[in-house]
């Protein structure tokens, strides 16, 4: 509603005049009423338009979401579910994938001093050897055809260590390629990293990048991750 001050200015409000600052005497304008548009010109007149807002950027990668589209145009973005197009990598994948894994076996001192073995001597030269780990199950021992052992990691060339069982442990492939170490009930044990206490046999041990297995006298396997 509409007031007319005293020096004549139309003022939206009703004390003071909103152009000139004159008090009003309060007496309401009726405001005019707009012409009806001719039917010749009402197609001719513009149409109200709502006011454009910005468009809601894609999460993932940021492209401007096109209307109400459900799908983002960039990357395939989901605006009502919140889930991304693009598959999402397991939690586990970052363990290994296939054929990433190796075995190093090598002699060590230090192992062979802290158990002491009787009768059993350090070799004076034993070259590192690596082996592949690319099976879902791989056995560790020494070979022996008269029980038809032949082990995947086999230690039994020059110089051997007489402490190791045929079959002295093995390891089993997860579902991410890492591996697990089983101790099948070897004479002398099974020992991982500082522990000096056996792992209990047949019983699955998850191993990570570097864990070091000791069996036998002065033997230890390291498993570590290979080049891809």
């Amino acid at each position: 509603m509409s007031t007319t001050c005293p020096n004549g200015h139309m003022s939206k409000t009703a004390d003071y005049c909103d152009e000139c600052g004159a008090r009003l005497t309060n007496i309401p304008v009726p405001a005019a009423a707009s012409p009806e548009p001719s039917s010749d010109d009402a197609s001719d007149a513009p149409h109200p338009t709502a006011p454009s807002l910005p468009s809601e950027p894609c999460p993932d990668c940021a492209a401007p979401r096109v209307g109400s589209d459900k799908f983002c145009e960039g990357c395939g973005y989901d605006f009502a579910t919140g889930e991304s197009a693009a598959p999402r990598t397991p939690a586990h994948s970052t363990s290994g994938t296939a054929g990433s894994w190796e075995a190093l076996v090598e002699a060590d001192r230090k192992y062979f001093e802290r158990v002491a073995v009787e009768e059993v001597d350090f070799p004076s030269h034993c070259p590192s050897r690596k082996f592949m780990l690319d099976q879902p199950e791989i056995n560790i021992g020494r070979r022996s055809p008269s029980r038809g052992i032949a082990p995947e990691i086999d230690l039994s060339g020059a110089p051997q260590d007489p402490a190791i069982s045929h079959l002295h442990a093995i390891l089993l492939r997860q579902d991410d390629y890492s591996y697990s170490l089983v101790d099948p009930g070897s004479i002398n044990g099974t020992t991982l990293n500082d522990d000096p206490a056996p792992i209990a046999p047949n019983t699955p041990m998850p191993l990570t990048d570097g864990d070091r297995i000791h069996i036998g006298a002065w033997t230890t396997v390291t498993i570590r991750r290979g080049e891809v």
